[in-house]
């Protein structure tokens, strides 16, 4: 069965943006509407309303969450989500009434996890607002046929044109690793850290 690409956009999202809807219903201002309850996890009650304004703040475009939310095709793949966010809000409240909450380690997991997801999303952020330059692409590209006239090629390579994707995703990987050094100076600059007696890291690369 072929999948429409509003419903394979949809399905991706709800596989993406499903424990981040966790971790967004779990940090809830607590207010109160009187919108159905979709789910009520020991008490915790997770309203539409609540989770309509979740799915479209995190959605990626606005027709994937609209697609999500009212396109009777999906749903069952809108209930298989709800079910997998109220599963996993269950999960936490059964660590917490096995006191694995309180276990350093897990405590330390958790933490190292959360660290990474805002890595990704910061990194995420600033490479949404990246365009390639016409220029940056075409010095890729002059350099990649430089470089195989020195290893002696005979065999052309495809026109800058049709290779036009292929550079663009060259130069966001570029971009990304650029962007990742970065951010490891600028978090030492914007989140200042000091360090016990006896406790200073070694630094790497000598910086």
């Amino acid at each position: 069965m072929k999948h429409s690409p509003t419903a394979s956009a949809a399905s991706s999202l709800s596989i993406a943006l499903a424990p981040l809807l966790v971790l967004a219903l779990g940090c809830g201002t607590g207010s109160r509407d009187s919108s159905p309850v979709v789910a009520n996890v020991a008490g915790q009650k997770i309203t539409q309303k609540e989770f309509e304004g979740l799915v479209r703040a995190l959605a990626p475009k606005p027709s994937d969450a609209d697609s999500l939310l009212t396109d009777p095709k999906m749903k069952e793949r809108r209930n298989q989500w709800v079910g997998n966010l109220a599963e996993q809000k269950a999960m936490i409240e059964l660590a917490k009434l096995e006191g694995v909450d309180k276990d350093m380690k897990v405590r330390l997991q958790a933490e190292s996890a959360l660290a990474e997801v805002y890595k990704r999303a910061i990194l995420e952020k600033r490479a949404a607002s990246m365009t390639a330059p016409e220029a940056d692409l075409h010095a890729i590209y002059d350099e990649a046929v430089a470089k195989q006239k020195a290893a002696g090629g005979t065999q052309a390579l495809p026109p800058f044109d049709a290779v036009h994707a292929e550079l663009v995703q060259a130069w966001q990987q570029k971009q990304q690793q650029q962007a990742q050094e970065r951010l490891v100076k600028e978090l030492k600059q914007r989140v200042p850290v000091t360090y016990g007696e006896g406790y200073q890291p070694t630094q790497l690369g000598g910086n």
